[in-house]
């Protein structure tokens, strides 16, 4: 019987030990690299927010018309959006909604961007222990992961929008001698 009583306190105090909450801090903003379109923002949020680059039937280096842009994001990127990880829950000007929704913990964030931001804010939580200012810390790992997926994707977007990487003919050789083929905005797919 106590042995009973003291493994049922052990792994009791584990389990506590082992849930820790966080300060929540202001996020660092995401800095937009220089001359990328809003349409382009989006996409290399949502593509971030998916952890995947833009699907192949989107030109990330093509202006669409609103509508099509509209329809090109709801295709390809919030109609199935639920997965394992994070994914886009809804758009608005200027604003991607992302949740995570794992093992009953749920997380929603809002990216509000424009040409030279994408700012964090936490917009609800369910399980995941905030109040006062403080969050469970593996949270805060998430959102930190969630940055460095859409920095890719912008710094992606960045290349494959200079002229230079646009219009290079023949292959790129890489430090190490390797020849790929393609052209930049194939070889970022």
């Amino acid at each position: 019987m106590r042995f009973s009583l003291l493994l049922a306190l052990i792994v009791l105090l584990a389990g506590y030990v082992g849930c820790r909450t966080a300060p929540i801090p202001e996020f660092e903003p995401i800095a937009v690299p220089e001359g990328l379109s809003a349409q382009q923002i989006e996409l290399a949020i949502l593509s971030g927010i998916l952890n995947k680059p833009p699907p192949a039937q989107i030109d990330p280096l093509q202006t669409y018309s609103d509508e099509q842009f509209q329809r090109l994001i709801w295709e390809h990127f919030l109609r199935d959006a639920q997965s394992r990880s994070w994914f886009p829950e809804s758009t608005a000007p200027g604003v991607v909604y992302a949740a995570v929704n794992t093992r009953g913990h749920y997380l929603r964030v809002a990216l509000v961007f424009d040409e030279s931001a994408i700012r964090t804010e936490i917009v609800e939580t369910k399980n995941l222990m905030q109040s006062e200012g403080e969050i469970h810390a593996r949270a805060l790992k998430w959102i930190e992961n969630l940055h460095d997926h859409i920095r890719r994707e912008l710094s992606r977007l960045a290349f494959a929008s200079k002229p230079a990487a646009r219009h290079r003919s023949g292959p790129v050789v890489s430090s190490d001698g390797d020849r790929p083929s393609g052209n930049a905005v194939a070889r970022l797919r």
